[in-house]
This record gives C-alpha cells, structure tokens and sequence, in this order.
C-alpha cells in the first residue's frame, strides 16, 4: 500500500465490527461467518504485497467486491467492514481513480444495502463519505508536506553549493591576489634592477674613480664626492618610492586610500588633485581593491614623471557588472605609436597584466587628455545564486 500508517485503520475497520456483528447474528453456530471474515482479513493483508499501481486498483477492487458481497450476506454491522476499502483507495495515486474508485463503492453499498432500513443505509454512507473526506484531506496535507520536504531538502542543497561556490570564490580571489602580488614583486625588482641597480653601480665606479683623484687634485675629488653624494640621495628617494607602492596603507582601503593618495600627490608636487565617485559604491574583494590602488600609483607615477602635469584626476564609477577606474592628467601627451614601443616601459605592461590576470582590461586615451581607465569585473552575490 501507498500508506502503511492507514493499515492499523484497515484492519480495525474489517475485524471490529466483523467481531460485533456475531452476538447480533441470530442462529449459530457461526463458523460459516468466522470462516468469512477471516478470508476479508486475509485478503486486506495479501494487498501489503502489492506495488504497482495496477496491482493496488486490481486488488482494491476485489477487496471492494467481497465486502460488499458480505454486506449483502449479513447486512447489521458488517455493513461497516464493507467500508474498510476505503483506507485503500483513498491513499492510491491519481485523483481520477480515487474519485472512480469511491463512486463504484458507495453504488455498491447503496444497491445491496436495499434491504435495510432506510436510516442505517443512508448512515453507513454517510459515515463512509466523511471518512472518504478526512482521508482525502489527510492525503492532501501529506502531499503538501512532501512537497515542503522536497523544497527543503532543495534549500538545503543549493545551501551546501553556496557554500562551496563562496569556498571557491574565495581560493581564486586568493590566487588572483596572490598572482597580482607576484607579478608586482617581478617588476619592482626589475625596477631596482633596470634603475636603482645602474645607479649604485654608477656611485662605486665614481667612487673608485674620486680615489685616485682626491690625493692629486682634492678640488676635482670634492666635486666629484658632491656628485656620488647627490646620486645617493637620488637612490634613496627612488628606493622610498618603490617602498610606498608596494601597498597601500593597512588601515585603509578603497576610496579612501585612493584620497590619501591624491592628498599625499598633491603635497608633494604642488599640483590639483581630484577625486570623483559614480554610482553607489559597493564593497570590493581585496585583490580587486589592490589592483585598482597599484594601477592608480602606476599611472599616477608616470603622470608626474613624464607629462609634467599640473593637475590629476581620478574617476571611479560603480557599475552592475564592472567597476571602471579612470586616472587623468594634463600634462604633455606621449608620441605617436609610444604604447608599441619600448617607451611604454613596464608600468603600462605591469598595469595591463593585472588586469588581464582579474579578468579586466587596461584602456588607454590621449584626447581630450591622458587618460588610462582600468576595468575589472565584478560579481554580487544574486549573480552566484
């Protein structure tokens, strides 16, 4: 059976009024009707066996037939054992055939309850309507609950896929940052290599050189101690340079270490700095942030470095799919074909590899001033779900 719980009611419904029944019968002795009874018990508990659909519309059918059947035979209270089918039907899949198979068992006591009187008939099938009625209902809250049961276990599982979906986020967010902080590694040690390296080597042969002139003409050694010393300063300033790039500063992030930046930049050289935001800003995975504060530092460099400019801007606009980072100066515009050649150097290089590496891209503008804009990707968690 579909329902093993409705067995209990089953076989209540078959044996207790069967069991009644036999003080009410008039003349023993009551073997024939005990040999009946056990065979509609019999035949309640070989329909256990049944799994298939037809199998269970077969043996409901012959359960309705032999209880009817009863009914007809002895009528009183084994009118009410012929009401045990329906514990069967009731719980069968297919609204179709529950309400069929109802229909054909109400007509079945009505025709060969006849003989009775009229209150008992109509009494029995009352009873056997409101206990169709509370099963369907049952039947209903079941199925009701099977599909909460079936929508939690969902829940539940698409829970434990976030999860790892956020697990694994969180891996490639540590593995972008971690390539990002390598490929930064790589070309700041190119540049301690390409310039600060040339430079001290460029001190120690003037050093040796103002070794041998300083006891013949100390004049020419002095000046030229002057010169070793004013390219260590030069070194010294570099080098505090590439430190302050590595990172930005650990207590802050985002739009406000963007701001001290330009704060700091605007100090020290003297120029108009500016800050502007779009959209409503929202937060950022940490490798997006250091890549955003890297490019900025970057551009920003070579801005002061080789445009001479007197005022900068940063533009930062929050999108629903990207976050565009535009650093502009009006200083002197590079050549043509300049991003082709060498003299792009490694900066612009370094720029463009981080944003490639997080899935963005590096965009470059020269009207109507020198613009480069870093675009990056981003993901809200609606998109994850």
């Amino acid at each position: 059976m579909k329902k093993p719980s409705l067995l209990p009611f089953l076989y209540g419904m078959i044996l207790l009024p069967g069991f009644l029944h036999i003080f009410l019968l008039p003349n023993p002795p009551y073997d024939r009707y005990v040999i009946h009874m056990l065979a509609l018990f019999a035949l309640a508990v070989l329909g256990r066996f049944a799994k298939e659909s037809i199998h269970l519309t077969a043996w409901c059918l012959m359960l309705i037939a032999y209880s009817v059947w009863l009914c007809y035979i002895y009528g009183g209270l084994a009118s009410l054992s012929a009401l045990a089918p329906v514990f069967v039907y009731s719980s069968m899949p297919g609204r179709f055939v529950r309400i069929s198979l109802f229909g054909l068992h109400s007509g079945a006591i009505f025709f060969t309850m006849l003989s009775e009187p009229l209150f008992w008939r109509f009494g029995v099938l009352l009873f056997l309507s409101l206990l169709a009625g509370i099963l369907a209902y049952l039947q209903l809250f079941k199925t009701k609950q099977d599909e909460l049961q079936q929508k939690y276990d969902d829940l539940r599982r698409r829970h434990y896929e976030l999860n790892e979906t956020h697990r694994r986020l969180m891996l490639f967010s540590k593995q972008v940052e971690g390539a990002a902080q390598a490929e930064e590694r790589t070309r700041i040690s190119r540049e301690l290599h390409d310039d600060l390296g040339h430079r001290l080597i460029r001190v120690k042969m003037m050093m040796e050189a103002a070794l041998h002139v300083v006891p013949a003409d100390p004049d020419k050694g002095m000046a030229l101690l002057g010169q070793i010393r004013d390219q260590l300063s030069a070194g010294l300033d570099q080098l505090r340079a590439t430190v302050r790039r590595l990172k930005p500063p650990s207590e802050t992030t985002g739009i406000q270490a963007l701001s001290l930046m330009l704060e700091e930049i605007g100090r020290e050289n003297g120029i108009r700095t500016t800050l502007s935001v779009e959209g409503q800003p929202y937060p950022l995975y940490p490798s997006l942030e250091i890549i955003l504060y890297k490019n900025a530092r970057e551009a920003l460099t070579n801005a002061l470095k080789h445009g001479q400019p007197g005022a900068v801007e940063i533009r930062l606009a929050y999108g629903d799919d990207e976050v565009r980072m535009a650093v502009s100066n009006d200083g002197k515009v590079p050549p043509p074909h300049w991003n082709n050649s060498r003299t792009a150097g490694l900066g612009m290089s370094g720029m463009r590899e981080r944003c490639q590496v997080a899935g963005g891209r590096l965009e470059v503008e020269v009207e109507p001033c020198f613009t480069v804009t870093t675009r990056l990707p981003v993901t809200h968690q609606g998109d994850i779900l």
